[in-house]
């Protein structure tokens, strides 16, 4: 697990350089093709950054879970926790969702489209996979850890962005 982290860190190096380098070499740039290829590279490496920092604090967290004797899920069905996003309506640690609560967020009536994975309330309102609040069959308002888990592998790439809107209790 270890090695695993190490390569993450380097990786999130490489990407910081990479992209202080496409920022630099942005204010010198006239053709406006290279510059939308060039923001988009930035835009591309900002996403992984979060995502591996979001890994990062997951193993943190889970680290401590097990440190301090709390029960936690074999590695194989771990989902990790990915923070919330800057679109969230309330802090991620501020708003717990009953399963009850959750099945109002269903994206009927011109209500948000919620689903929850591995604890956390996701909302895929504007998510193209879950038109119409349906996503193959999975409708929205419910709790999909076992279903994510099967059919994505627990690829936490998946959720990274999603606006996080809560945990569920």
């Amino acid at each position: 697990m270890m090695q695993n982290i190490e390569l993450l860190r380097l990786q999130l190096n490489s990407l910081v350089t990479q992209a202080r380098h496409d920022l630099y070499r942005l204010q010198s740039l006239n053709d406006e093709t290279v510059k939308q290829a060039t923001l988009q590279r930035i835009w591309d490496a900002l996403s992984m950054i979060h995502f591996i920092s979001e890994l990062l604090a997951g193993e943190a967290q889970t680290s401590y879970q097990i440190s301090a004797q709390q029960p936690v899920l074999p590695p194989s069905a771990q989902i990790p926790a990915i923070a919330p996003s800057q679109t969230a309506p309330a802090p991620y640690s501020q708003r717990v969702f009953t399963i009850e609560e959750l099945a109002t967020y269903n994206g009927k009536n011109g209500r948000p489209a919620y689903v929850a994975v591995g604890g956390i309330v996701y909302d895929v309102t504007n998510n193209r996979g879950w038109a119409a609040a349906t996503h193959f069959g999975l409708t929205a308002g419910k709790e999909y850890s076992r279903e994510f888990l099967s059919c994505h592998a627990g690829q936490p790439s998946i959720l990274a962005p999603l606006p996080v809107v809560g945990r569920l209790a």
